[in-house]
């Protein structure tokens, strides 16, 4: 069997809880919680699978209550690896009332930084059962580089979207 690393930041709070949800959702025993913090380059090389969950840069950054990325740090240490022959999947939380213009733009952060290291991205969501006015996560095609959470506003969709999310990634992840 074949297990998929599930790196998450930040820890605590709604991220957290995402990842452990989709890792009881996937089955405890097909995936491994990472936090980014803990990560580095022998976890990249073990895992063919990948996701990453992360949320969008918002007030806790921007009153300086959190300074550090914690994924620029963990791109930094992994830099001399590349994700080529990996699955990868990203989710990404936001907030779409208070940020409607900035919807889940840290999905779009860690789409360049993996796709900038020739990872190939699995998991695209149509962004028509969303309520925003803009995403860099956004696409041309109108879907999202990966799957938006809003736990602020919608956290009563998350089970339903994670659920249909597994299901979009089944036919190409072995869990």
């Amino acid at each position: 069997m074949t297990k998929t690393a599930i790196f998450y930041s930040p820890q605590g709070g709604s991220v957290n809880r995402v990842a452990i949800k989709l890792g009881e959702m996937i089955g405890i025993d097909k995936v491994d919680l990472i936090h980014v913090t803990q990560a580095g380059k022998e976890h990249v090389d073990k895992y063919r699978q990948h996701i990453f969950i992360g949320s969008t840069v918002g007030a806790d950054h921007w009153s300086n209550e959190i300074l550090e990325n914690e994924w620029e740090g963990f791109f930094k240490k992994i830099a001399g690896n590349g994700f080529e022959g990996k699955k990868i999947a990203i989710a990404g939380l936001g907030n779409s009332v208070l940020y409607p213009e900035h919807f889940a733009d840290g999905i779009a952060y860690l789409y360049k930084e993996i796709t900038g290291k020739n990872g190939k991205i699995y998991g695209f969501v149509d962004a028509e059962d969303y309520t925003f006015e803009d995403s860099e996560a956004l696409n041309d095609e109108g879907f999202f580089c990966g799957l938006p959470l809003d736990e602020d506003n919608e956290d009563d969709l998350t089970p339903v979207r994670l659920e249909k999310w597994i299901s979009l990634l089944k036919p190409d992840f072995e869990f």
